[in-house]
């Protein structure tokens, strides 16, 4: 029993800290930081309140997320193709509308028009006539984050543009409604705005990169050394004995060494 004891009262903290061990237990289960996942809350802002904050988020899973961006595209591939293509039993006519098709670039406004209306749930397209009021000089598609927009009995009856760095300073810049196209996906004619084909993913995209983070934080802790690092000990005819603070003092210099 007295064996035991001496053997159990060797392997004490204390008796670590007397014999001159310093430990930095960098990668032991009871050392994982708890703070490493305190940034994880499953799905509580998963779904912003406002549109603009949904659309916002919507393209940023769009651009960063690699799953996300190639469903949209199929989606898009499969409504417009690889290009617009005008069809007449007139030459003619079909001659001229090509020429205003490549002239607008209808093509690429046509497929950012479906690509904003499938992330952000909105497209917004304008047209600006010529001086003399006869002829389309330009088609834009527009963001819609940057489109503030009025209903009445269904129907659009104001629209405004505001800078998307300042969307709530002064007064917008009012379009003509007759102008403008503002489409919208999988919503009723009362709302005044669609909503984003990613919606429905949100939460599972939010859990999904909680557990990216965790799983670098817990990779993080794992693939770091744990060092054991002895301090005094016998060295020659003398033997140290090293107090608290020259343990301190060996602890604070090591963290400052880089021990890779």
């Amino acid at each position: 029993m007295d064996n035991s004891n001496a053997q159990a009262q060797s392997l004490s903290p204390e008796s670590n800290s007397s014999y001159g061990i310093v430990i930095a237990p960098l990668a032991s289960a009871a050392a994982l930081d708890s703070s490493a996942f305190s940034g994880i809350n499953v799905c509580d802002d998963a779904i912003p309140n406002t549109w603009e904050e949904r659309a916002k988020k919507a393209w940023e899973y769009y651009v960063e997320e690699p799953l996300i961006k190639n469903c949209i595209n199929s989606w898009r591939t499969f409504a417009v193709g690889d290009e617009i293509k005008i069809t007449s039993d007139d030459d003619e006519v079909k001659s001229k509308a090509n020429e205003l098709a490549d002239r607008l670039g209808i093509s690429e406004f046509v497929k950012d028009m479906i690509l904003q209306l499938l992330v952000k749930g909105d497209a917004v397209g304008f047209k600006r006539y010529s001086k003399d009021g006869k002829d389309i000089e330009e088609v834009t598609c527009v963001n819609p984050i940057s489109i503030k927009v009025k209903y009445a009995q269904g129907q659009l009856v104001e629209i405004q543009q505001f800078p998307e760095d300042s969307p709530t300073a002064g007064d917008g810049l009012k379009l003509p409604v007759e102008q403008t196209l503002h489409l919208k996906w999988d919503a009723p004619s009362f709302s005044p705005r669609g909503n984003s084909l990613v919606l429905p993913a949100f939460e599972s995209i939010e859990l999904l990169r909680d557990y990216r983070r965790a799983e670098k934080a817990i990779a993080k802790r794992w693939t770091t050394p744990l060092r054991f690092i002895k301090v005094g000990g016998e060295f020659g005819q003398r033997m140290i004995m090293p107090d608290q603070k020259m343990l301190h003092d060996v602890r604070d210099l090591m963290n400052k060494m880089d021990m890779k």
